[in-house]
């Protein structure tokens, strides 16, 4: 499968105390666009959910949605396909454990609003102010001031994360 609808962009949202965010509205019509397109007549495919889990830095959230997970399963599956069968489910089960098997269905309202599970929220440092960057496939969800640490030696990503911060009246 090749999907021809990247995630691209960033947003910076505020998150209240018990963690609810708004998935930034392109990201949303996005999802809707890619499930509509990829997923079409298949009723298990829904375009308000998202799987989220940390990366293995545990410096940021990954959010997958139903397309992108089905991408990474079969891109996984595909990996290993000249295993015998016995260690092809072996080797599945191990790299699935990662990436989508250390994820959380979470879901949104049709204005966006979701609430990061605060597990996530704390292993990711993510407080007052989620940063979300589009990373083709799917999309990462920042603290802003890790971000900008982060993005030290990308000029322009730093550029654009305090740009975001001096709009929200956030000293960097």
């Amino acid at each position: 499968m090749s999907i021809d609808h990247p995630f691209t962009g960033y947003a910076l949202n505020a998150v209240d105390a018990k963690g609810r965010v708004s998935v930034p509205a392109p990201f949303r019509e996005l999802i809707a666009t890619r499930c509509l397109v990829y997923a079409a007549g298949d009723a298990s495919v829904k375009d308000n959910v998202l799987q989220i889990g940390t990366n293995e830095e545990m410096d940021r959230l990954l959010a997958y949605d139903a397309i992108a997970q089905r991408q990474i399963s079969h891109d996984l599956r595909e990996s290993v396909s000249d295993l015998p069968a016995a260690e092809r489910r072996k080797m599945v089960a191990e790299l699935g454990s990662g990436d989508l098997g250390a994820t959380d269905r979470v879901t949104f309202d049709p204005a966006g609003r979701m609430v990061i599970p605060p597990m996530l929220r704390e292993f990711a440092g993510i407080g007052e102010h989620a940063l979300f960057w589009g990373t083709v496939d799917y999309f990462e969800i920042w603290d802003p001031i890790a971000a900008r640490e982060a993005f030290a030696d990308n000029l322009r990503k730093r550029k654009i994360v305090d740009y975001l911060l001096r709009e929200r009246g956030i000293a960097a």
